[in-house]
């Protein structure tokens, strides 16, 4: 009786264990997701991006290819995103202004179990002067690891400063 009490307490424990590491593998993956996401919006506009922007038309296939290249693979709906501003679109306003942006810092905050709390400091420049812009975000993901809404976005005056 006592050999099948620690038998079970041990195959417990395994299956615990196993839960545990498969939820931190998990939750790494998705923190490395967004951390790439943070990277494709606010490091730039690279090479590719800025041939892609000066091609004629509001979506050029130049610019479709990037976005599913560097984007797509992250995205559960990449085109909604894209519609409603919530990619590419620092990175559209830094090519028009002339800035380059880059994110200097990124906290990953793990909320519940798809959500997180994200906050980037982003250096921006344009004439050999720089700035910095705290940027923070919550961002939700699917059960596949997808990103599926960037919210309460404030940008830190970030716009405002590259329009000017």
């Amino acid at each position: 009786m006592k050999k099948l009490a620690v038998k079970l307490f041990l195959l417990a424990s395994v299956m615990i264990l196993a839960t545990a590491c498969n939820i931190s593998k998990e939750s790494d993956k998705n923190i490395e997701t967004i951390r790439t996401i943070i990277k494709n919006e606010f490091t730039g506009p690279n090479e590719e991006l800025t041939a892609a922007f000066k091609q004629d038309g509001v979506f050029p296939p130049e610019l479709k290819e990037y976005v599913e290249k560097n984007y797509e693979p992250l995205l559960m709906d990449w085109e909604d995103m894209v519609n409603k501003n919530l990619i590419l679109f620092y990175q559209r306003v830094s090519f028009e202004n002339g800035y380059l942006m880059k994110p200097t810092n990124i906290e990953i905050i793990k909320d519940s179990d798809l959500a997180y709390d994200c906050k980037v400091d982003v250096e921006y420049s344009k004439n050999g002067e720089s700035s910095m812009a705290i940027v923070a975000a919550r961002i939700n993901l699917n059960e596949d690891g997808k990103i599926v809404s960037i919210r309460n976005m404030d940008v830190g005056g970030l716009l405002e400063k590259m329009n000017q």
